[in-house]
């Protein structure tokens, strides 16, 4: 008997993720493919739908159902992509529409963040809890929300921005038109150009000016701060403190159990979690700090295309309804 099965769509600017579930949420197989943006979003899609037959064929299941992650802006109630920085030539692409149309299945579209909380809340280190806070440290900062064990999406779809709390006020400009913003100061590639930025300006020796500066990224100057590179160090450590006073705001304001950190700096480790952690414990006071878990993202690369499993589930509830 062919059992039925979820699929899940993770669209990122490097990298494609698809996956398979049965319906009551047990995983099947991964896969992911490179973007490759150059090739424009039809094609793109077309290949990872392709891919899905493919992997629903091998499998023997029958699909009913398509949760799709994507990085934002997003209008997910008219299932558009609206121009994401990392995905050029995605102007209001209508990702449901296609995708309904290639496969005649009910679909949904979320925010990648989004999905990667409901991937850790549900398959991760965050199973078992009512509330938490996700955020993904990458190129950007991103986050999602789960109150109650619900999902918030707040006006226009915004709650979670947490990318956008300014924490240094006048601070260095940001993507979104404010100046500084917490991904201003603390996104990878934040920290590269804060890195590049002394390196031009202050004459001391470090390991970073081994190479270009165009070879200088977050993990180089991770890597160079472990092994004692002063100048890295104080990259880091201002790092910290900008990220440890978002999280002290988010803290005070919604009191959750767990903060997930996600994304590429996530993978730092203790380097970040340990000085993280004595910093918020510092700042903050109003409720006991130490009941709230900050804690690195378990599921790794994969948080976004589990939680577009359960989006996947909720597109098939939905039409049930």
């Amino acid at each position: 008997m062919i059992k039925d099965a979820i699929a899940a769509i993770d669209i990122g600017g490097t990298k494609i993720a698809l996956g398979l579930a049965d319906i009551n949420g047990q995983p099947l197989p991964f896969r992911r493919f490179p973007t490759r943006v150059e090739r424009g979003p039809r094609p793109i899609i077309d290949e990872a739908i392709n891919e899905l037959k493919r992997m629903a064929g091998e499998a023997g299941v029958r699909l009913v159902a398509v949760g799709v992650g994507c990085g934002g802006p997003l209008d997910r109630r008219r299932g558009l992509i609206l121009s994401p920085p990392n995905l050029p030539g995605w102007d209001e692409f209508p990702i449901l529409r296609l995708v309904k149309e290639r496969l005649g299945l009910p679909v949904l579209l979320d925010n990648d963040a989004n999905a990667a909380a409901l991937g850790e809340h549900e398959y991760g280190v965050g199973r078992g809890l009512r509330n938490l806070v996700y955020i993904t440290i990458s190129t950007g900062i991103g986050g999602g929300l789960i109150i109650n064990n619900q999902l918030v999406h707040g006006v226009g779809d915004g709650a979670g921005e947490v990318g956008h709390m300014v924490v240094q006020p006048d601070g260095p400009p940001c993507g979104c038109g404010a100046r500084g913003c917490l991904e201003a100061l603390c996104s990878g590639t934040s920290i590269a150009r804060r890195a590049v930025e002394r390196l031009v300006k202050d004459g001391r020796p470090s390991t970073l000016r081994e190479g270009s500066v165009e070879d200088v990224t977050a993990h180089s100057v991770a890597a160079a701060a472990r092994v004692g590179d002063e100048l890295a160090r104080e990259v880091w450590d201002e790092t910290v403190h900008y990220l440890a006073l978002g999280l002290s705001n988010i803290i005070a304001a919604l009191a959750p159990e767990a903060i997930i950190l996600g994304g590429g700096v996530s993978t730092s480790g203790d380097q970040l979690l340990l000085p993280l952690r004595q910093c918020i414990r510092e700042s903050v006071k109003i409720m006991p700090v130490e009941q709230v878990q900050i804690v690195q993202a378990s599921l790794g690369g994969d948080s976004g295309v589990y939680g577009a499993l359960i989006i996947g589930r909720r597109a098939l509830a939905a039409r049930d309804a």
